[in-house]
């Protein structure tokens, strides 16, 4: 990669960072819906899939020292979750639980 492209690669990277900082409350509402929405419609390992196709776009097109950053943080959650216990595995109780909630939709 040469000098030029990998300067505005880093520009580009910065500015989506401060784009970032700068979403509204009201926005974060709205995501937070529409996250919602489509988990509760569609299930998690239809919300797994459009994670992981989200993160591969981003590290596709992210600079090599924050594609580290954000690998990091990933496995930092991952370990952070795996040591809170939580699993992708629902126990029976919480299975049944969420197919009852299905029947009464």
């Amino acid at each position: 990669m040469n000098q030029d492209l990998q300067q505005s690669l880093d520009e580009n990277a910065k500015q989506w960072q401060a784009l970032s900082l700068t979403i509204s409350t009201s926005e974060k509402v709205a995501f937070d819906a529409q996250h919602d929405h489509l988990f509760t419609t569609h299930g998690s390992s239809f919300m797994a899939h459009v994670y992981r196709t989200a993160f591969e776009q981003v590290l596709q097109h992210t600079p090599d020292d924050e594609r580290r950053k954000l690998l990091g943080a990933f496995q930092q959650a991952m370990e952070g979750a795996i040591a809170a216990r939580y699993s992708t595995h629902p126990s029976a109780a919480e299975c049944h639980a969420c197919h009852s909630r299905m029947l009464l939709l």
